[in-house]
């Protein structure tokens, strides 16, 4: 497996991607707008010429990195590559003092990858996502 960075050529996979690991739907638009702002921050997970999960970050503060989105392809999933992901992202920007993201509060499996690397629940946001559901607040002090 290889971590490289987001190339235009991906946009269909990754919309595959996020359609089957998502219940929210993103456009192609929102993954290009992201790109466009924060090139450092779209990377892609590829095995054997195939994507296989991605991540988005943005600087959303001074020091601060705020993860977006992670996905891994299902049949990928357990083998490393969120984690894989998570760190080499975190790697791409220097002088972070923190990470936030938000997930969803049903999403377990996430949120035992993020406690795994050290993050831990701010707040909960209720009504967070288009479908209703609340998420939590999660964050990683680094310094």
């Amino acid at each position: 497996m290889m971590i490289r960075e987001f190339e235009y050529e991906d946009i269909q996979k990754i919309m595959e991607i996020a359609y089957y690991s998502l219940d929210d739907y993103y456009s192609p638009d929102f993954f290009i707008n992201i790109w466009q702002v924060s090139p450092r921050g779209f990377l892609v997970a590829e095995e054997d010429g195939n994507v296989i999960g991605f991540v988005l970050g943005v600087i959303s503060e001074a020091a601060t990195l705020r993860i977006l989105m992670i996905c891994v392809r299902e049949e990928y999933r357990g083998r490393g590559i969120g984690s894989t992901l998570l760190n080499r992202i975190t790697e791409r920007f220097d002088g972070l003092r923190r990470i936030h993201l938000e997930v969803k509060v049903t999403n377990k499996d996430a949120i035992r990858l993020y406690r795994r690397h050290g993050f831990v629940i701010k707040k909960e946001l209720f009504d967070f996502y288009p479908d209703g559901t609340d998420g939590y607040l999660m964050e990683k002090l680094l310094m």
